[in-house]
This record gives structure tokens, sequence and C-alpha cells, in this order.
């Protein structure tokens, strides 16, 4: 008699169907862990909550459901099934398709009006054919009265071409909207979530899953100030970067999320989560140039450090932190469209002393760069990311940021100098045989390098230079003159040279760069 009771509740038990909103969203740089809650008022007994409306990204396996609000309830059983679009038609879908109508509706009006007065310059066309037997005054009269009506009719042809530019445009606009609307919402899916409560009451259903349409990426604004305050005239060494970092968050679902609670995590699943397996490097004669090509494809990958970093409250505060990643949430609840433009929100700002400076390498490229050199603090890394440079608050372009954690050194370029101007005096220029007993190829090249500062204060100069770098016993390299002092082997570059030099306002500043090449008898210098 009880199981019968019970299996008679179990069917009056009525589902419950609700459409899913996103109410919490952590990003990942690889895709997103959604929430979707909802609170319904139940009966005692087994019951069916039907959430519709899913992503039909969702990833079945990530699905995890919590139930709270009723002491004891119980999950029994969880289906996710996919739906192709057959009745359900999205809040955006229907919206548009009422514009669309009304848009259409309108543009037919307009058709309709052209049509009208297309008759009636018709009908006087057909009229002036057959003028009957009038008068040359009747005559006269008729073909002012016709001439008038007609171009009275052909301007208001043109007035209503004229309006109908815009609801044309209007009505692409809206098709366009449409069919990626339609394309989205052309399947989704379900979660029907079977559950059994010892009571009855406000039951909520907390239902979290993993979206690969969801996901954030960082991008950068560099802001170089070339004074900071105090800073004297006379010192041109010191200048103020601050970076400002933005999280641009994207997500294709297929439904606008609004007031969403947005946390952002740095942790990339992309990386994998193990280093590759390191099998026996076998070499043979004809093997080792494809083995150690095929080793350093495969090192970037032993590189599994996640990044990411804040330290001010521009928006997001920080939510955990580690070695490895850290996630921060946006202080506000945020509306992100679906679509594929990627909303930008700052989450911090990062400010390094930086020491400014003009490099230039003159026998390559006879302009000079700013660039400011400075050591990035932080608490943890920050990711890779585009930047956009500015420069005293103008823009000077764009360039990419590498990952930085703390203590590296940062440096970034800022465009052109135009007050600095570089000229190369080529002081020797030789080629040909040399040698007594034994003869030998020579190459000799001498350059002198000129600087001039037209800044109205001192500039600090990077200057580099290459010279040529043997692999080969024949082949033979040696300097000529070089200024001192000089930075040999920059960046552990062979042969690259540096001079840092400070020229006064108005000033030039001179370094010689020079090296020979000897090659024996029989052998060809290298083209240089």
């Amino acid at each position: 008699m009880i199981k019968k009771k019970l299996l008679v509740l179990a069917l009056a038990a009525v589902p419950l169907s609700v459409a899913a909103d996103i109410t919490q969203a952590t990003l990942y740089p690889s895709h997103g862990d959604l929430t979707w809650q909802e609170t319904q008022t139940v009966k005692q007994g087994d019951g069916v909550i039907t959430i519709n409306r899913l992503p039909v990204s969702l990833q079945d396996q990530s699905v995890r459901v919590s139930l709270g609000g009723v002491a004891g309830a119980q999950i029994q059983q969880i289906e996710i099934g996919r739906v192709e679009q057959t009745g359900y038609v999205s809040e955006q879908t229907q919206r548009l398709r009422n514009e669309l109508t009304q848009v259409l509706e309108k543009l037919q009006a307009q058709e309709d009006a052209i049509q009208a007065w297309n008759q009636q310059v018709t009908l006087m066309t057909k009229a002036a054919e057959n003028p009957h037997e009038l008068s040359a005054t009747e005559l006269s009269d008729m073909a002012a009265a016709l001439k008038q009506t007609t171009m009275a009719a052909l301007a208001e042809i043109r007035g209503i071409r004229t309006q109908m530019r815009d609801d044309i445009a209007l009505k692409d606009r809206l098709e366009r909207e449409l069919s990626q609307a339609q394309q989205n919402a052309r399947a989704s899916k379900k979660a029907q979530i079977h559950y059994r409560a010892p009571a009855g009451g406000n039951l909520t259903i907390t239902l979290e899953f993993q979206s690969n349409e969801a996901r954030w990426r960082s991008e950068y604004n560099a802001q170089l100030s070339s004074r900071v305050a105090g800073q004297k005239a006379s010192d041109p060494q010191s200048g103020e970067l601050t970076l400002q970092h933005l999280a641009v968050v994207q997500q294709t679902t297929g439904d606008d999320w609004r007031n969403v609670e947005l946390q952002l995590s740095t942790a990339n699943a992309r990386r994998g989560t193990n280093m590759p397996t390191l099998d026996s490097w076998v070499v043979s004669p004809a093997q080792p140039d494809f083995l150690v090509r095929q080793m350093k494809s495969a090192a970037p990958m032993l590189d599994s450090s996640a990044t990411a970093e804040v330290e001010a409250d521009f928006g997001a505060s920080v939510e955990r932190q580690s070695t490895f990643s850290q996630s921060y949430r946006l202080a506000q609840p945020v509306s992100v469209p679906s679509g594929g433009n990627g909303q930008r929100l700052i989450v911090a700002e990062h400010t390094v002393a930086v020491e400014m400076a003009v490099w230039t390498a003159p026998a390559y490229d006879p302009t000079g760069y700013v660039h400011a050199t400075g050591i990035f603090t932080a608490e943890a890394p920050i990711p890779a990311g585009p930047v956009q440079l500015f420069r005293d608050g103008q823009s000077v372009g764009s360039t990419y940021l590498s990952e930085m954690t703390n203590g590296e050194e940062l440096r970034l370029g800022f465009g052109v100098d135009e007050a600095i101007r570089v000229a190369v005096v080529n002081e020797t220029e030789r080629t040909g045989e040399e040698g007594i007993w034994k003869s030998e190829q020579v190459q000799r090249r001498q350059n002198r390098f000129e600087i001039t500062n037209h800044h109205n204060e001192a500039v600090n100069l990077r200057i580099f230079d290459r010279m040529p770098v043997s692999q080969i016993d024949i082949l033979t390299v040696k300097p000529l003159q070089i200024s001192e002092p000089v930075e040999r082997n920059v960046d552990d570059k062979k042969g690259v040279l540096a001079w840092n030099r400070t020229v006064p306002a108005g000033e030039t500043v001179s370094v010689q760069s020079g090296f020979e090449v000897r090659v024996p008898e029989g052998n060809q210098l290298p083209n240089l």
C-alpha cells in the first residue's frame, strides 16, 4: 500500500521547466566555468526540473549539480540532452524578426507609394499623347499642367527613395543579425534533474558546467611619461611607465549574459597538465640535425608556468593567488553580449620606474628609437599579450609583450625620436688580395657613426653594431678601430657591440666600428 502511494506521488509530480540564465562565470584563457542558479517552489516527493537553452558547447562530463534550501533534498539522476531548433526561438531572434517585419512593411508601403506616383506619371503621359482637338492655348495649358504634375510626382519618388536608403540598410543589418542569431540558436542542450524532496519548500538548484565558447585574454596599454614629478631637466635617464592590464572577455554561447558575477583566472588548460615524455635519443650520422630540430620544437612545451598578476583595485579584486596562477573577481556584475567582439575591462595597473634611451643601429637603420627599460615587480606573473603604446599621451604604435614575472627586465620600444639625427661615415671600404709569400683575400670596413641631439636637453644613447663571426678555421675576423668603452657580445649574441653614451643638447657624439676578414687564396670572401 505504501509503495502504491509513492508510485502515485511520483507520477503526479509535475516537471518544472525553466530557461537557463547564467548568473556566475569563471573564465580561463581556454574555456569558461559557467553557473546557472534558480529557486523553485517544490512539493514533497519526487520531481523533475528541466533546464532549457543551455549552450550546445556545454561539456557533458563537466556538469555538476547541487541542491539547497530544502533539508535532505537529494539528486537521483541527471540527464543531458541535445535539442535541435524546432519550436524554441530565443528572445533575441524574436526581437530581430519583429523589427525586420516592421522594416519590410515600411519598405513595402514606400514601394507602393512609388508605384502610385509612377502610375500618375504614366496617365499624364498617355493624356498628352491624345490631345484630341484642342486649341493652341489649351494645349499650352495642358503641357504646363503635365510638366508641373510630372515633376512633382518625380520629386515625390526621389524623396521616397532617399528615405528608403536608411531603411534598406537597416533591413540588411537585421537580416545579418537574424542569420547569426538563428545559427547560434540552431541547437541547444537541456538538463533534466530528477530529485527527491522530503518536504516541500523553496528548492535552489545550482548547475555548473564548462564551455569552450567563453574565455578571456590579456591586452595592455603602455603609457610612457618622459617626465616625472621632481625630475630635473638635466637628468635624462628616468621616466615612468604605466602598464594597464585589460581583460578582453568574449562569449559566443548564443545568449547574452546580464548582470553576471565575473571571475577571471590565468590557469591555462591549453598547456596541458604534464611534461611531455622524453624517450631515448638515438642518433646516427644521418639523423642528428633532424632530432635536434625535433627537440627544439618540443622545448616550449616544457614551460608549464601559468601567468597573471594584479596589484591595484581597478574594478577587480584578487580572489586567489599562488606562485603559478591567479584569479580575481570583478567588483560589479557585468553584462556580456554573445558575439565575436570582446568586451574590454580594466583589471590592474602596474607602475614601473624606467630608464629611457634612444637606441640605434646606424649601419642597418639610421633611425633613433625611444626605448624604456625597467624592472617589473609583481607577486605573480602576467600573461603575454598585445600592447598599445603611448608616449607622453601620443599613440606610437603597438607591439607584443611576452610573459613577465617578478624581477624580470621589461623592455619596450616607443617609436622614432625625430630629434635624433644619425649619420654613417664610411672611412674605409677595401677588398682585394694581399701577401707576398702567401696570398690572401682581404676585406676591410671602417665606419664612424655620428649621432646629433637636437633636443633641448641631454639624451641617453645606446648605439649598436655587429662584427662578422667566423665558424670555420680558414676564415679569420679581427676588429679594427673600436671605440671604447664598448659592450661586447650583447645579450649573449656573438659579435654584437653596444656603446652607451650621453649626448648633451645640440651636440654630436661619434663612435667607430670596423673589422677585417681574411680567407686563403682560392677561397671566396663572404658577401658582407
